[in-house]
């Protein structure tokens, strides 16, 4: 009789529904949920009446390798960065398909990264680690260089948290004192000018390509567009597939590739953020998993599961073949943001009206009246997520000023004499 596979995954509340890991999992494998790598509390006992949990809480780093590694799963996986590098240490002391600890080593710092990316030759932005405890002279001189404004995030971190642009010397020392009081270290960015002008568009010049590489191959599945950001890089949703024209699209997938062999990914997923510039395309980051929203959009896009295939991967049940998706609709998550400014919501409406709109198949709410939000929390400061699907980008784009319209929020907000807004501009 032959063993069913067991699969590792980490697992937070925020990744996925469990009943969606649940049923992607069904006839390939058993799950192993593992929980406590994060500050979250693990919802253990709902978790465990659809699989075995493996607790980490209060283990360190090589505490929680030794005590996974003994469960002996057959595969890893992980929805989100923050376990990357757990995750590939366990994968490499079993021999199970992952990424390296040193590719995850790149894939969750940015500066790494692009130090790789630079060293191979990889176009991307010029880029400069500071922090608020910089030798001053160091710091004159890399500020001297500078042509604000300038992008300035984490080196470690996702979805666009305390990331922001800095218009001047001033605004950047106040940034990143600021970071230097919440214990994050910073990394400044050249802003990367795009392709087209944003005014009246409704899709940027920023874009995601996913990709599954087994053995050095490296086959894409999937090109996503992105709405126009909210200010300063809060993401407002994405779209499959993208609107970009055949030659575009080829000189992406070649600057992908680039950026994935320069990482030295040899088993693995990646969602690679780039944006088109006048110059042509340009990798702005490799994250080592799938991309957030890239399962529900191909569903929508009529695509097979994704995530069933990708955990037959894992656990080495299947080489990963998967085609790039073909098709003449396209699918959305369109996410409302609230102004920059704004930190409670007051009101909410409209969002029955919304629900009636042609293409809108779902609404999932991600703030009520009464919460507290903060534009520093990045994409994750939405208030809804509509998704959806349209007949072609210029219904999409029909579609997603008609959401606009139909909302209607009011908010309270920051006093202004004691806030400046950063400027909003591309990535």
């Amino acid at each position: 009789m032959t063993k069913t596979p067991r699969l590792a995954v980490f697992y937070e509340t925020s990744s996925a529904s469990m009943l969606e890991v649940f049923e992607a999992a069904r006839g390939s494998c058993r799950l192993i949920w593992v929980v406590g790598w994060s500050p979250e509390k693990p919802p253990i006992r709902a978790l465990s009446r659809f699989g075995e949990v493996v607790d980490l809480t209060g283990m360190d780093h090589a505490q929680s390798v030794e005590h996974l590694a003994a469960v002996h799963p057959d595969g890893v996986f992980a929805f989100d960065d923050s376990p990357l590098r757990l995750a590939a240490a366990v994968a490499e002391k079993l021999a199970l398909r992952f990424h390296s600890r040193h590719t995850a080593l790149l894939l969750t710092d940015k500066l790494e990264q692009r130090i790789a990316l630079a060293q191979a030759g990889v176009p991307g932005p010029e880029f400069w680690p500071v922090s608020a405890s910089t030798d001053p002279a160091v710091l004159d001189k890399v500020i001297g260089n500078l042509a604000f404004p300038v992008v300035l995030k984490p080196r470690t971190g996702s979805g666009s948290r305390n990331t922001l642009l800095v218009e001047d010397r001033k605004a950047l020392m106040r940034s990143l004192i600021d970071a230097q009081r919440r214990g994050e270290m910073m990394l400044i960015e050249e802003r990367l000018r795009e392709a087209h002008p944003r005014d009246g568009q409704c899709f940027a010049d920023v874009l995601m390509v996913d990709s599954l590489v087994s053995a050095g191959r490296i086959t894409h599945f999937a090109v996503a567009g992105h709405f126009i950001p909210a200010p300063p890089f809060r993401g407002t949703g994405s779209f499959v597939p993208s609107h970009l024209s055949e030659v575009e699209r080829k000189e992406v997938f070649e600057a992908t590739e680039d950026a994935i062999a320069a990482l030295g990914i040899e088993y693995g997923f990646t969602n690679t953020d780039l944006i088109l510039t006048p110059d042509g395309p340009r990798v702005v980051e490799v994250n080592g998993r799938i991309g957030g929203q890239i399962p529900t959009l191909l569903s929508l896009a009529g695509a097979s599961p994704l995530l069933p295939e990708a955990m037959r991967f894992a656990v080495r049940e299947s080489d990963g073949d998967l085609a790039l998706l073909e098709t003449e609709h396209v699918a959305f998550c369109a996410m409302y943001q609230p102004p920059i400014d704004a930190t409670r919501v007051v009101e909410l409406s409209g969002l029955d009206a919304v629900a009636q709109l042609p293409g809108v198949t779902s609404i999932v709410p991600n703030r009520m009246v009464g919460d507290v939000i903060d534009w520093r929390s990045g994409t994750m400061s939405r208030l809804f997520t509509v998704y959806g699907v349209a007949k072609d980008h210029d219904h999409l784009s029909e579609l997603y000023g008609q959401i606009q319209r139909c909302t209607v929020a009011r908010y309270d907000h920051a006093v202004s004499s004691a806030w400046r807004s950063p400027v909003p501009a591309a990535v």
